[in-house]
């Protein structure tokens, strides 16, 4: 064996030795450094430690959004209106995975509709109050017209909408069905109206008829004069007789009131009370031409039959009179408080019979 040299077993446990030394050496290196470490950092670690689990706990929060990642976006964005003071937008909609821009143009639309909403509820008590008004009696097309007389832009679909959800429908009208037309030979005052409606002025044709109003202590018989040119009720008179003493007295009330009656013409039916001598005479006494229509043909005097029809639609058909004093309070608050000056026609332009009169004779007059 050489000299200087060692055995394979010495050299062996230097090796060893060696090996152990350098790993105690690595291990005093690392102490030494945990010792002279900043006293920060220690604190650093600590706080990311609680940020993270804040950060758990957050997410631990907005799992009590009520909206299932799978629901539709309105419903993720109601859900997050409701927890928007709770939870800032962005973090919402990065757990419920939708955009920003969604949220916020939903909530642009849905201030929209609920200022539509808003103006559909005035619109609401503003067709109520029209209608109601009116005794239950307008239609959606009145109704529309009073609102924009009122300065209300609105159309007549969404009054019938309006009207058809909150239940509000107009009395209902029977249906009349008029007799078959046949030749009459009887000697008859000629029709000098011929269904022509729409005099020129006031006081060219009035017209007549007679209806009757049940009452507990029987029937009770109403004669009325209109005038076609503003379909105002002039004259009307009740009884418990349907005699010719009732026509006069509605011809005398409307001469009351208007007695400019030189060349007037006044149309009726074929009825004993008009066609009789009485009656004739008292046309005569006020300068005024008889007119009458033909045999089995209302629409002959339409204008006063539909005054007829309105009256008991709106007015009679709906309550219960116990004599002749119930209705004619019933009348004078109907024809003088209501027809006559709130009730608008179709045929004056949704205007009041009264409001017509006024506005053209002092069209005319000016002319």
């Amino acid at each position: 064996m050489p000299v200087g040299e060692g055995s394979p077993a010495e050299e062996q446990s230097a090796k060893l030795s060696g090996r152990e030394g350098n790993r105690q050496r690595h291990q005093a290196e690392r102490t030494d450094g945990d010792e002279t470490e900043d006293p920060g950092t220690g604190s650093e670690a600590e706080g990311k430690g609680q940020s993270a689990s804040g950060r758990t706990g957050e997410r631990g929060n907005l799992k009590k959004v009520p909206a299932h990642l799978y629901a539709s976006t309105r419903l993720k964005c109601e859900a997050m209106r409701r927890q928007e003071s709770r939870h800032s937008v962005r973090r919402m909609c990065r757990v419920l995975l939708i955009r920003e821009w969604q949220y916020y143009q939903w909530r642009i639309q849905e201030e929209k509709r609920r200022g539509r909403r808003l103006r559909e509820q005035e619109l609401v008590r503003d067709v109520e109050m029209v209608f109601h008004a009116s005794d239950d009696a307008y239609g959606c097309r009145k109704i529309t017209r009073e609102l924009r007389n009122e300065g209300i832009a609105i159309s007549e679909w969404k009054v019938r909408r309006i009207m058809r959800e909150h239940g509000l429908y107009s009395v209902t009208q029977r249906k009349y069905r008029p007799f078959r037309h046949h030749q009459e030979t009887n000697p008859y005052k000629e029709d000098l109206v011929k269904q022509q409606f729409r005099p020129d002025g006031p006081n060219v044709v009035w017209a007549g008829d007679i209806t009757y109003i049940k009452t507990r202590i029987g029937w009770v018989y109403l004669a009325v004069v209109m005038d076609l040119y503003n379909r105002e009720v002039i004259g009307y008179a009740t009884s418990q007789r349907i005699d010719t003493e009732l026509v006069k007295r509605a011809l005398g009330e409307a001469v009351g009131r208007y007695p400019d009656t030189e060349g007037t013409i006044f149309h009726s039916d074929r009825g004993t009370q008009y066609a009789g001598a009485g009656y004739q005479t008292l046309l005569a006494n006020y300068h005024m031409r008889g007119s009458m229509s033909r045999g089995g043909c209302p629409y002959d005097n339409a204008c006063v039959e539909s005054f007829f029809a309105q009256l008991k639609k709106e007015r009679i058909y709906r309550r219960t009179y116990r004599d002749l004093s119930e209705v004619n309070a019933e009348l004078f608050d109907y024809i003088e408080l209501f027809y006559n000056r709130k009730r608008i026609h179709s045929t004056l332009n949704y205007q009041t019979p009264i409001g017509f009169r006024f506005s053209n004779v002092s069209s005319l007059c000016a002319v």
